[in-house]
């Protein structure tokens, strides 16, 4: 783009100011890459730089019309700039380290995440051998997903995808359908349970982002509005008026959802040790598995 702008810029009649923003625009994008933790953020990140390439690409053609540009020139100087660009082969190099890293690091987050649910659901005597086998059939596509994204292909990593993806939502679906095997009561206290071990890591969280931030005020709110409504929850479940649990369960929900994207926003925004970030990221995952195992 730096290269189609510079031959643009001095021809004759020719405006490069809505090149230049599209060319702002294309690198904000691409330093959000490290940030991104998810599948579908990649997919939206990278669909995003597309439409700006796109649009790049029609106003260059515009542009050139206009100063009666030379295609032969414009790809030479192109083709030039970009050989053998040491820092093209970095950047190349070090989006490829940052998706591997983060598109594992959330992959075993999830995996860490549904265990630990099965087993807080098999110590209540659900029976979850089918979600079981769905997730050790997931655990085992671990190397399919670590060689396609070695291969650096877009369409072998969708393959995978493709894969693993269903395989996670019949996972949730079994595990929900496995807590319809017992009563309600017993339901709406997994999900409570859920929700206090959200708040342990949480709570744990914080006590690690506060010395260093000083200022987690979202996280916070969001946290101890989470252990509210919980108590509210627990509280009218003890009664056995189970229609009144409902509503604060809902709250749990949606607190769990806020506190994810608090961590989120502290994970994107902040200044902080790779090992917290990474926990952050993890924890993220976690969360807003946990929201959605909180069901009516």
């Amino acid at each position: 783009m730096a290269a189609a702008i510079t031959y643009i810029y001095p021809l004759y009649g020719t405006d490069t100011a809505r090149l230049d923003s599209l060319l702002a625009e294309f690198r904000e994008l691409g330093s959000e890459i490290p940030g991104t933790t998810t599948r579908d953020g990649f997919d939206n990140l990278t669909q995003a730089m597309r439409n700006t390439t796109a649009q790049f690409r029609d106003e260059a053609a515009i542009q050139m019309t206009a100063g009666h540009g030379k295609s032969a020139d414009l790809a030479a100087q192109a083709a030039k700039a970009t050989a053998g660009n040491p820092w093209i082969e970095d950047k190349r190099k070090t989006y490829w380290t940052v998706r591997k890293t983060s598109q594992l690091a959330a992959f075993d987050a999830w995996a860490a995440g549904a265990e630990g649910s099965l087993d807080t659901l098999e110590s209540r005597g659900y029976d979850i051998s089918r979600a079981r086998r769905t997730l050790d059939v997931i655990v085992a596509k671990r190397p399919d997903l670590v060689a396609a994204l070695d291969s650096q292909r877009e369409d072998r990593i969708a393959a995978a995808d493709t894969v693993i993806s269903p395989l996670m939502e019949q996972f949730m679906e079994q595990t929900i359908e496995a807590q319809g095997a017992v009563s309600e009561a017993e339901r709406m206290q997994f999900m409570i349970d859920q929700g206090y071990r959200a708040v342990y890591r949480a709570d744990s969280m914080n006590g690690e982002l506060l010395p260093v931030l000083l200022d987690i005020g979202e996280a916070e709110d969001a946290t101890r509005k989470l252990k509210g409504d919980l108590a509210v929850a627990n509280r009218y479940l003890a009664t056995g008026n189970l229609a009144s649990v409902k509503n604060p369960l809902r709250l749990v929900k949606t607190d769990l959802k806020d506190l994810s994207m608090a961590y989120r926003d502290i994970a994107n925004t902040a200044d902080l040790p790779a090992g917290t970030t990474s926990a952050l990221r993890a924890l993220v995952i976690t969360l807003d598995s946990a929201a959605d195992q909180v069901v009516d």
